[in-house]
């Protein structure tokens, strides 16, 4: 059902589907040059400025690469994890490899309007591609979406209104970003002593000698406890606790076997060197390590200090490296007097609390628009149009 002044159609209805091409590898005079060229790994949801890669003209005149212009939609027809029917838009003129759709819409159409309806459709345009067993999109599957075509003036109304959600959303990712390095940076600078914070007792700067200590003369360390899979649920109540393994919550367990605020650290995988910090009674797995601070160190502090030690440069191992308390213990660790110790953790917890807010704020963005793209884009929800 499609609401009065609109029609039903697909997406051969409304633009032009074809694909490009990768020029061949052998040939250096065709890669290294000034066109753009679009890989399926940039077509995630956004607009398209630059590219990894870099044709040149003799590359496009000799391969099926094309060159789309600015506001192409891009759709990733195949590709690994999420990236399959994945979308973007043009943002610049380019070329993409033969893994991407490129849809070139009729003039009566809005380009922003219907990359807005195909990234509401992302799940659904997924599970075409894995209909009878074939794993991959194609331009024939592309070109049999099932599209609501509203009138123009309709379609850049809505498109007009999810853009400034979409401004929103792009300005707050920004913050979020700026935020996190600047939280980097202020862990760089205070966790080595290389800035010193005032006293708030004394209004002038800490002073005092930082320390060289080895990890275990700061912190108990003591390898976590196995816990069949069978034992853990995802289901959270208060019969249950949290049960952690190397990269963090796994889901909750009858049994508790720490309680207090602690750091974990992850031994092996990925996640080797993964800092988590874990709060109340909780279980921790043997593939977690588990940090008591000794007395004079602040906790947080040492949660903080154990992320700016990238401890996954100490794994050890050939087949999948790990960490240990025994290769862990003797790590040399520059510690700051105590004191200094609390105010360097409440900086840098602050930084996380407005980090954390930023995010809040960007899911309820993400969520309003979400919410507004399944009114907005079927119809459920008309938009008044001014009168030409």
């Amino acid at each position: 059902m499609v609401p009065n002044g609109w029609e039903k159609g697909i997406v051969d209805d409304i633009a032009k589907v074809t694909s490009g091409g990768t020029p061949s590898r052998k040939k250096d005079l065709y890669w290294n040059g000034h066109i753009p060229w679009v890989t399926t790994s940039e077509v995630k949801f956004g607009i398209i400025t630059d590219t990894e890669q870099k044709i040149t003209q003799e590359g496009l005149d000799n391969s099926s690469a094309k060159l789309f212009p600015e506001d192409t939609i891009l759709m990733a027809m195949y590709g690994q994890g999420k990236t399959r029917g994945q979308v973007a838009k043009l943002g610049i003129e380019a070329s993409t490899n033969q893994a991407c759709a490129a849809l070139l819409l009729h003039k009566e159409h809005n380009v922003d309007y219907y990359y807005q309806y195909l990234t509401s459709q992302y799940e659904n345009i997924r599970e075409l591609a894995n209909s009878g067993g074939q794993q991959n999109l194609s331009a024939g599957i592309i070109k049999d979406i099932h599209v609501p075509i509203p009138p123009l003036p309709e379609q850049r109304k809505i498109a007009q209104i999810l853009s400034t959600w979409d401004k929103a959303i792009t300005t707050t990712e920004k913050l979020i970003d700026a935020s996190k390095q600047q939280k980097k940076a202020l862990m760089q600078q205070l966790l080595t002593g290389k800035k010193r914070l005032v006293d708030p007792e004394t209004g002038k700067a800490f002073e005092g000698e930082w320390l060289v200590q080895p990890l275990k003369h700061i912190g108990k360390l003591q390898a976590g406890k196995f816990v069949k899979a069978s034992e853990i649920s995802n289901a959270k109540d208060e019969s249950l606790f949290p049960c952690y393994g190397g990269n963090g919550l796994r889901g909750f367990t009858a049994s508790y076997t720490h309680e207090g605020l602690y750091s974990l650290i992850g031994r092996q995988g990925a996640l080797c060197g993964n800092i988590t910090l874990a709060e109340g009674k909780f279980h921790a797995t043997e593939h977690a390590v588990v940090v008591t601070p000794h007395q004079n160190i602040d906790t947080k502090w040492l949660y903080y200090k154990l992320i700016e030690l990238d401890l996954n440069q100490y794994a050890t191992g050939q087949a999948q490296p790990g960490l240990s308390v025994k290769n862990l213990d003797p790590i040399e660790v520059l510690v700051a007097p105590v004191k200094e110790q609390q105010k360097i953790a409440s900086v840098l917890t602050a930084a996380d609390e407005e980090i954390k807010l930023l995010e809040a704020k960007l899911a309820h963005f993400k969520q309003e628009k979400k919410a507004l793209m399944q009114q907005l884009l079927t119809g459920k929800r008309r938009v008044q149009v001014e009168a030409a």
